[in-house]
Parts: structure tokens; sequence; C-alpha cells
């Protein structure tokens, strides 16, 4: 259900998109993250981090990249 969730807000073309459409969304995805963890920080991006795994092993490298460009904006 989460999944399908995040599915419905990540746009097809992400890789396509300029900077400010990627930052854009970007903040949408994150903000799911921290709302559905009570906006805790470090619970948000732990999930971000396993469900990388499970769209990597889904070979769905473009969910995939958004959630990257994530977690490198926080590194």
């Amino acid at each position: 259900m989460r999944r399908q969730k995040l599915k419905d807000l990540v746009l097809d073309g992400y890789l396509l998109e300029k900077d400010e459409a990627k930052e854009l969304i970007q903040e949408i995805i994150f903000g799911y993250y921290y709302d559905r963890n009570d906006m805790e920080f470090e619970i948000a991006i732990e999930e971000i981090k396993m469900d990388m795994i499970y769209y990597e092993d889904e070979e769905n490298f473009e969910r995939c990249a958004v959630l990257k460009d994530i977690l490198d904006r926080f590194e």
C-alpha cells in the first residue's frame, strides 16, 4: 500500500526533468516519508534507504534516482 502511494507521487520522466522540477518532486516525496514517520527525520531517511533497495531489486531505477537524490541532499 505504502509503495503504491509512492508510485502515485512519482512522476514518470523524472530523469528528463529540469532541476527545478526535480527539486519539487524530491520535496513532495520527502514530505510523504517525513509525515508518514511522524516527522522523525532519521526514521524517514532509513525508510527511504530501505525503499531504495526495494526499487533497485524491482529494477525501478527512475524511482531509485529520486530517492538517491533526496539522500544526497541530506548528506
